[in-house]
């Protein structure tokens, strides 16, 4: 990965476009922008390609599936087809000239074969990124996405920007041969790109989006509507930096090591990083958007945060942002400890704590975000500490506890923790033909419907429902299913008191089986193909360019056998393929014909046929020269016969 940077006042930012090796953007329209270029992976075959994605360093890095045809498909080389910087997205962007972009296909070249292409990323997206969809022409793209609620995206949320043409202005790809403008159009009802009306094969129709909430998987589903269409997808996104410097308000107190953590627009953490001598931390190259945060923690422990320990509502979207804190010197004498989940060690925020004083009285506070509490100037003698256990917790080990505090002490009594025992998880993996699923949506509802939760599978498919409510019952369910899988049956979980773990679903999705029928002079229209399989039989006709195809299969072996026409005979008789939960699509299951020799008028009952053309006729005419030869050999034979059987015969 390699990166350039140019400095022009306060503003930078950062273009990355998808590539599968380390690719570079020209600067974008932006000042003093820093480019960063981001890798992939991408291997797989026909109907089953597969590979990794990171747009940039601290973007969560994706896994996609996708059920494409062969044909032109995967990295190509971004030299004769890309958006330029005069381009609406090249103007927020940058140009994406000799950046490699990724070319799919559907499953197959019909109007039913549409291919489903996901991208699952490991954690939900920020904002601030965008995708183009380039060559929309003869066909039509459907984009969905699930959100990090794991909600479906609305058409507002997946952030349609418009459409472009990237042959219609110079400079041009020299792809384009020439000015081009159509453009396809968006349904918003549908989430669906459609090429021009006249469903022509064109260049650099394209449409482009900037998602306006954190997703965590985005889905083309791609169509022809003519001839054999492609279509081009290129991913990017900006990037600024926070920094911030954490300051001391009054005594002393040593500013080096705190922890600095940072979270995203979704709320979960995305680094995390350690202050220097002076108090300042940084963290470079995020996506530009609003709602970041960062937390401080690792105060010492002779001091304490003045105000909350928690910046919100960064905003990165034009520029850099900051984040500040300031920290004091704890007043004799202090006591303060800590509150974290006993099963993950993770510190809980927001638990009411209290002292009850040994003279009398009470003070009260709440932990920290980073679960910290203190209770500063606490007088001399012997004191009880508890915690009320919040939402999610059962109890708090230990109950209390008593804390002593010596005459005229100017030490803060520290350590004085609590371990809160969480309700108990749910959890499990979703897989499909033996590998995991990631960017399942997974509901948790109640015994009479209500839903509870929604959690979205990793890339390794596993979810957790975190702190359940016990002793009660729950439905699992997978209600909308990625990719052409089929909803599998809900499962239902008794809580009690521990985890229940191993919920996991196994997820099927019917496969395909297709082919075309050809002989001496090209495709074969009308052909009867026969599949049978698990369920029965299922008859095609081949169509005018000789194809046939069935889907919605379910896992089996299946036989495909053709009814070939009179006078033609197939180079097999059947063909054999096995369809396993994965859903394979074979898409090759092929026939050719032969003609098969007609006898012609005048054969003998042989049916032997004419001869053939190089044979000669036979001579009709005179007699053959072979005739006497043939009389004077019966005659021969005869005599030897009489001679040997006549009853004159001498002895």
């Amino acid at each position: 990965m390699t990166r350039s940077r140019r400095r022009s006042g306060a503003m930078r930012c950062v273009v990355a476009v998808i590539s599968v090796v380390a690719i570079g953007l020209p600067a974008a329209v932006f000042a003093a922008a820093t480019t960063g270029f981001s890798a992939w992976t991408f291997g797989g075959s026909a109907n089953d390609y597969h590979g990794t994605l990171q747009i940039s360093p601290r973007f969560p890095t994706a896994d996609f599936v996708s059920d494409s045809r062969a044909g032109q498909v995967g990295v190509q080389s971004g030299s004769s087809a890309w958006f330029g910087a005069w381009t609406p997205a090249g103007q927020v962007f940058g140009s994406s000239q000799n950046q490699p972009y990724l070319n799919l296909r559907p499953k197959t070249d019909q109007a039913t074969g549409a291919s489903t292409t996901t991208y699952a990323f490991a954690r939900p997206t920020p904002l601030g990124w965008g995708f183009v969809l380039g060559d929309i022409d003869a066909d039509q793209v459907r984009v969905s996405a699930v959100t990090a609620a794991g909600a479906q995206a609305t058409a507002s949320e997946l952030g349609f920007q418009g459409v472009f043409n990237y042959c219609e202005q110079t400079p041009r790809p020299s792809g384009c041969g020439g000015t081009q403008t159509d453009v396809p159009t968006w349904n918003a009802a549908t989430q669906t790109l459609t090429g021009n009306a006249g469903a022509s094969d064109t260049t650099g129709a394209s449409g482009w989006f900037r998602p306006t909430v954190p997703l965590r998987t985005v889905t083309f589903e791609f169509t022809a509507r003519s001839g054999f269409p492609v279509y081009q997808a290129w991913f990017a996104v900006r990037m600024q930096d926070l920094t911030g410097t954490v300051s001391v308000a009054s005594g002393s107190c040593d500013l080096a090591g705190m922890n600095a953590h940072l979270y995203g627009q979704a709320g979960n953490q995305i680094g995390e990083t350690t202050t220097g001598a002076d108090g300042r931390y940084s963290f470079t190259e995020l996506a530009a958007g609003p709602g970041y945060s960062v937390r401080l923690s690792g105060i010492p422990s002779t001091c304490r945060a003045v105000g909350p320990t928690t910046v919100e509502g960064i905003d990165l979207t034009d520029d850099d942002g900051t984040g500040d804190f300031a920290i004091r010197a704890l007043v004799p004498s202090a006591v303060l400890g800590t509150v974290t989940d006993r099963t993950t060690g993770d510190p809980v925020s927001g638990v009411p704590v209290t002292l009850e004083l040994e003279v009398g009285g009470t003070a009260t506070t709440e932990t920290a975000d980073d679960g910290s509490y203190v209770f500063d100037d606490v007088p001399a003698g012997s004191h009880v500490i508890t915690v009320t256990p919040p939402d999610g917790y059962a109890g708090a080990d230990p109950g209390s506890r008593t804390v002593v505090v010596p005459d005229d002490s100017e030490d803060p009594i520290v350590d004085q923790d609590f371990e809160l025992s969480a309700d108990p998880n749910i959890s499990g993996r979703v897989t499909a033909g033996g590998e995991p699923l990631a960017g399942v949506v997974v509901e948790l509802r109640d015994m009479g419907g209500t839903g509870v939760g929604r959690e979205v599978t990793g890339p390794d498919g596993s979810y957790t429902f975190a702190h359940v409510p016990g002793d009660t019952s729950y439905v699992i369910a997978i209600p909308d299913p990625p990719g052409g899988y089929r909803p599998p049956a809900d499962r239902s979980a008794d809580v009690e008191s521990s985890d229940v773990v191993d919920q996991d679903f196994k997820l099927v999705r019917p496969g395909a089986i297709g082919g075309v029928v050809t002989d001496a002079d090209g495709p074969v229209v009308g052909v009867e193909v026969t599949l049978t399989g698990p369920s029965g039989s299922v008859t095609r006709t081949t169509d005018g360019a000789g194809h046939y195809y069935v889907d919605d299969l379910d896992p089996g072996r299946y036989v495909v056998m053709i009814e070939t026409p009179d006078g033609t005979t197939p180079d097999v008789t059947s063909r054999t393929v096995e369809i396993t939960e994965a859903g394979e699509v074979f898409g090759a299951e092929d026939f050719l014909l032969s003609t098969v020799s007609t006898p012609s008028p005048g054969d003998d009952d042989t049916g032997a046929g004419s001869p053939p053309v190089d044979a000669g006729l036979p001579d009709t005419g005179a007699p053959s020269p072979w005739w006497p030869v043939a009389g004077a050999l019966s005659l021969l034979a005869g005599i030897m016969v009489l001679g040997q059987w006549s009853p004159h015969r001498l002895p």
